[in-house]
């Protein structure tokens, strides 16, 4: 049996070259990884990129920094979306309104995109303070507890 050749598609194997390419395509591009694979078809699969993640922990590093970019155009383009999406008419007598199912889905978008930069950059544009800075000053906390109790211990058996 003669062996086939495999066929040409998209690039399975992980090069710094080609992980930079695509954390640069991210962090540039307001939209996910797949409408970035249409405007470029000779990027790897969304499942390919996903193990390179967790293989390559650098291209992971690389990758997120560009998500928390990425977080920022979202941010930044809202005010964009502005005046293009909403659709006006002409009532019965003249004047201009806004047309409500435009106006719905406007509001859609942005709050989509301040769901999406918020998870993308908790820090800089969540609602909430994040577990791991509560667990931290809780920490702090419970250190000076502790050497204020142990302070206090010394001095009352000093006392006594």
């Amino acid at each position: 049996m003669s062996k086939k050749s495999r066929p040409v598609g998209h690039p399975t194997n992980y090069t710094v070259q080609l992980g930079d390419r695509i954390c640069h395509l991210v962090a540039t591009h307001p939209m996910g990884y797949h409408p970035l694979r249409k405007m470029y078809p000779d990027l790897p699969c969304a499942q390919v990129v996903r193990d390179w993640r967790l293989k390559f922990p650098e291209f992971n590093a690389k990758y997120l920094d560009a998500k928390r970019f990425q977080a920022e155009i979202l941010v930044e383009e809202i005010d964009d979306l502005l005046p293009e999406d909403v659709q006006t008419y002409l009532d019965d007598r003249g004047n201009t309104r806004i047309d409500a199912p435009s106006a719905s889905m406007l509001i859609a978008k942005i709050n989509n995109r301040k769901w999406m930069a918020a998870r993308l950059a908790p820090r800089r544009f969540g609602d909430d303070k994040r577990v791991e800075d509560l667990e931290g000053q809780n920490n702090a906390m419970r250190q000076e507890l502790l050497n204020l109790r142990a302070e206090l211990d010394e001095k009352n058996q000093k006392e006594f």
